[in-house]
């Protein structure tokens, strides 16, 4: 009866010590992504603390918005919203501070967005949701 108790007890602790062997990098690999993922979502939420937009001159087709914060931002990713209509892409164009080719918007930079027409509401929303609204 002694060998087979030991015998048993070692064969238990074996498989224990294999599950644990298979299941630590799992574990390992959901903690590391949940942790990179809050890692990711606190540098939004501070670029979105840092970040702020004004509206500087409307006029019939052509508005001028500054980048009053101290992030930069991504042409890109601006979308611009006419009387509650989002406006495609390519039915505008844009420039900061007279230069079209480029897709990086620095703090103190003017953004021009123009080739739309006459209209009564403007929204302009950048990265992380961060919008400015203005009646014409």
């Amino acid at each position: 009866m002694g060998f087979s108790v030991s015998a048993s007890t070692a064969i238990i602790f074996a498989g224990l010590f294999l599950a644990t062997g298979i299941m630590y990098p799992a574990m390992s690999n959901g903690y590391e992504a949940v942790q990179d993922a809050e890692v990711d979502r606190d540098d939004a939420q501070l670029d979105m603390r840092n970040s702020e937009i004004e509206i500087d001159a409307i006029s019939a087709n052509s508005i001028t918005v500054n980048n009053t914060g101290s992030t930069s931002l991504t042409v890109s990713n601006v979308d611009l919203v006419i009387d509650g209509e989002y406006q495609p892409r390519d039915t505008y164009d844009t420039s900061v501070d007279m230069d079209g080719s480029t897709d990086l918007w620095l703090p103190g930079e003017s953004l021009v967005i123009d080739g739309f027409s006459s209209t009564n509401r403007i929204k302009v929303v950048t990265d992380h949701g961060l919008s400015v609204t203005r009646e014409v």
